[in-house]
Formats: structure tokens, sequence, C-alpha cells
């Protein structure tokens, strides 16, 4: 009997337009338009689907998470809905009785959800906890805040220089304070990766959960060396419950063997195609690399993260080895940076270049990106909560965050992401936030109407363009030639689905075959 599947009677939207019937063989679209015409196609044997009115969409596509960083996230120490200083270092005392030894890692902090209207510093911390490392990340991943024992043990102290794109801060008389920006957080990475190492069952678990809420293929960023060889046991062993992509680490590709860059699991399973590097910081703890300076701190203007020949240098590097360049870079003066140094790469194979956020846009910076027109991977789920950007950047330059339709009126290629766990992982959340600019509470960073997309627009975003940002335009699309990665919905039609969200995932299906994912209850 072949492997065959013919789903009909349902409305079925391939990525790029919509069709009546679709007919999978052998783990790949084989037919895909009327009815009638698609069900002559299907040989003897073929399983058919009735879709009873229930639409189906291609597999979503996350281009840009950190799968060891949301797995670290569901199991250590969240610190999102602290509201003061105070309730932070309570949660660190809580934490420092159930964990009584080790380092105490935790995520999530907001400096503008904090009554005190400050950062925490190694003085709150120390208070907390004298004794032991406690590192304690800022929601966006840009700024740690740690006590004098980190500091102490990763061998920071008075004397030490601010590093090239990052930042430490400091005391009146000189004296770190405890907070780590940007590249200056690299001496206590090491601490922090230690206390909660990469483990292969935990990160399949994480991509059970994404599987459960419609996503077929992640793109991975910025691995470590440890989060590949947890991914690649995964897919020797055939246990990767979805597609997985890795963009490893820029500083760390010559420490990986050539070995771990192959293909593994079968295939289309998984790969390694590019490597990820950084031109700036994030606009919450101001380190997104600014043309003019922040509205709320004049005197800052963010913080670049290495030159732009260096830049070019490493990444046309990497391209020797056939890995793909791609960029973090949120503010605009640092979306300039990122461009400028793909211009070495043009013409090699492989060389797709993605530009990691491009979350300011201004019409003055259009003309850079026609120039070179690198993919953009865009994060819509941070309209819904970057609910403080106007007072960051003032109104006239907020107008120019996130503008999805005036990027792809330029005719660039833009990918949806999540950047989880920096936002939640949840694909349906950023489709919303594509249609609607104002999140179901009233805010936004910039509720542009114009901006907005169409439900079509929106699911092209983590479909068919995530799969072209990828360089695999057999993913995201259910187009004949197409791998058959699908979502069956318990919706009628594209807004109905985006309105039950993830509620609307029935089924999930990958190379032709449906995927046990956990329930809803433990998606978390």
């Amino acid at each position: 009997m072949p492997d065959a599947h013919l789903w009909k009677n349902g409305p079925i939207f391939t990525g790029r337009r919509w069709a009546e019937a679709l007919l999978v063989e052998g783990g790949r679209v084989t037919a895909v338009g009327a009815e009638t015409e698609t069900a002559r196609s299907a040989p003897t044997g073929t399983a058919v689907h009735d879709l009873g009115g229930h639409l189906l969409v291609p597999g979503l596509i996350d281009a840009h998470l950190h799968v060891a960083d949301i797995t670290r996230a569901r199991q250590g120490r969240d610190l999102s809905r602290a509201r003061s200083i105070a309730e932070l270092v309570d949660q660190v005392r809580g934490w420092a009785e159930e964990q009584r030894e080790g380092t105490i890692v935790g995520r999530g902090w907001q400096t503008d959800r904090l009554r005190d209207g400050r950062a925490p510093t190694r003085r709150d911390l120390d208070r907390a906890l004298p004794d032991r490392p406690v590192i304690l990340y800022h929601a966006s991943g840009h700024v740690a805040a740690v006590n004098s024992s980190a500091l102490t043990a990763a061998g920071v102290d008075r004397s030490t220089s601010d590093p090239s794109g990052g930042r430490v801060g400091r005391e009146a008389d000189g004296a770190p304070n405890g907070l780590l920006y940007e590249e200056a957080m690299r001496p206590v990475a090491d601490l922090a990766a230690a206390a909660n190492p990469p483990d292969a069952a935990a990160l399949g678990r994480t991509l059970d959960i994404a599987a459960s809420l419609g996503l077929t293929t992640v793109a991975t960023m910025n691995t470590s060396p440890e989060e590949l060889a947890a991914l690649r046991t995964l897919a020797e062993d055939r246990v990767l419950p979805i597609r997985v992509r890795t963009y490893v680490r820029l500083s760390a590709v010559d420490a990986i063997a050539p070995k771990h860059l192959a293909p593994s699991g079968g295939d289309g399973w998984f790969s390694v195609p590019g490597v990820k590097a950084f031109a700036d910081g994030a606009f919450g703890p101001r380190t997104a690399w600014l043309s003019r300076p922040y509205s709320d701190a004049p005197e800052e203007s963010g913080l670049p993260v290495g030159s732009e020949d260096g830049l070019s240098s490493a990444l046309a590097c990497a391209a020797e080895r056939g890995l793909a360049p791609a960029v973090h870079a949120i503010g605009d003066r640092a979306v300039e940076h990122a461009v400028r140094s793909f211009a070495p790469l043009s013409g090699r194979p492989r060389t797709l270049a993605r530009v990691e956020h491009a979350s300011l846009t201004p019409p003055e910076i259009l003309s850079e990106l026609d120039r070179v027109r690198p993919a953009l991977v865009v994060q819509p789920g941070f309209v819904w909560s970057d609910t403080w950007l106007t007072d960051r950047l003032g109104p006239e330059r907020a107008r120019w965050a996130y503008a999805f339709r005036t990027l792809l009126g330029q005719g660039l290629v833009l990918a949806g992401s999540s950047d989880a766990p920096y936002d939640p992982l949840d694909p349906w959340r950023g489709l919303a936030a594509c249609v609607d600019r104002t999140a179901p509470d009233g805010e936004s960073a910039n509720p542009e109407r114009s901006e907005a997309l169409s439900p079509e627009q929106a699911f092209g975003l983590y479909t068919a363009s995530a799969g072209t940002v990828l360089g695999e335009p057999d993913l995201g699309s259910l187009e004949v030639g197409a791998r058959a990665d699908l979502v069956l919905t318990r919706a009628t039609d594209l807004p109905r689905a985006l309105a039950l969200g993830a509620g609307s995932v029935e089924a999930t299906w990958v190379d032709g075959r449906p995927v046990r994912v956990p329930g809803r209850a433990d998606r978390g």
C-alpha cells in the first residue's frame, strides 16, 4: 500500500494560494488544486481525510528562536512577574533555599516593569545571596545583573576594561556595579551555562511543545557547540519531532569540526545552514545601535558590536565553510552596519544573507536595504511586547519600528519568528500581531494600521517566506514537490484560526506523518 494521503472538503492554504484538495505521497505533495482533479491523481489505497470544512495550512516555521534557552527558561527561574527589586531579591532567596549549592541563574526582569525605575545591582543581589554566584538576565538577554560572587568568579573587577561591543556598569568610584552589557556578559556566560548545560532529552521536550503549536521547522540561533552536539544526538537517534536548522555562534565556529556541521537524521531533518553574528544589542537596555540618541536617554545611542571590516572578514571565513550569514541588528544604524558587512559575500553560493530583527527601518535606510536585498527575519510579537518603545525612540522614530508592510512593499523577503524565550514561543501570537497591530489589552509598540498585514500575508511570513529565507523553498509550502509538513486546524478560515490562536491546532504532520504532541496543559 502506498504511503499516500488525500485531504479534501475544506479550505487549503498552500502558503501562496488557495486550493480544494491536497495529495501527499511518500512525504511530498504530489497534487494540489481542484478536488476532482486532485482525487483523480490518488493511487489505490490512498488514505482519505475529510476536513469537514476545516482549514489546512502548511507547517509553520519559526525562523529565529533559541532552543537551549527556551529549555533553560522552562526548567529555570522566571523573573518576568517581578515588579520591584525587593520582589526580585525575595525570589532569589527562595531559589537559594531550594538549590543549596552552585550558581543561581534567572531570566526575565525588565527595568520598565520595576517600580524602582532602575536595574538591580550587585548590592541588591548580595543581600539576596552573598556567597554564591547569582546571574539574572534581562528579558532581552542583552544585559545581566550579577552579584559580587559572580563578578569575582568571572574575574571582573575595577581594573577590567570595557570589551569591544560591551560595557561594564560602574559605580561612582569605578567599581563594577553588577550590570554587564552585551560582550561584557561573556565572562559570566560559562558560569551560567555550567549551571544548566544542554540536555538532549530536555531539548526534545521543547521541540515537542513547538510541534503542539503547529511548528514543523525551527531555526535555533547562536548555537553553542554543546547545544549543537545535543541536537545532533536527537537527529542521529531519529527522535527529532520536527525539523531543526541551526545557525552556530560565529565566535565558536572554528572550534566545530566540519563533520559536525553536516546534515544528519535523514533527509531534511537536521542541518547547519549558517552562522549568527551581532551588530548591536536591544531596545530594552538601550544597547540597540541608533543613528541618533535615545529619546529617554540623550546621552546614549546604543552599542555597536564589532567593526564592519571585522564582521565582513569573519563572515567571509564562515562562507568558505558553506555557512550563510545571519546578523543581529535592531537599531537603524546597526541594520546599515550589517547590510554593508554582506558586500564581500556577493555571488557566493549558499550565502543568503539574513538580517535578524531589522526592528527600526526608517525611510532613509530603505535604499540601503534595496541595494543589497538581504532577507529580514522579524518578530511580529514584539509589536505587542515593546509597549514602552515610544518612550525610548520618540513617536517619530517609533512609527518606523516593525514596519512590516512597508518592507514587503519594497519587495524584500520577510520571515516571521518569535525569538523565544525572549518573547513567547507561540507563533499564533506573532501571526495575530501582524494583522492586528494593537494587542488585546490595547498596547502596541507601533499601532500604525498602515503597517498591518492581511491574514494571507501574515501566514506567508511563517510559511513560504520562511522556507525561502532558510534556502529551502520546499519548506513552508503545500505546492507540488514540497515536503508534506502541514497543520490541520479547528478553524474554517484564516481569520478564525488567528482568533483561536494555538487552540486552533488539531494536528501537526511532518514528512507526511502525524506528530505525537503533548497536551495543551504541557505547552507552557
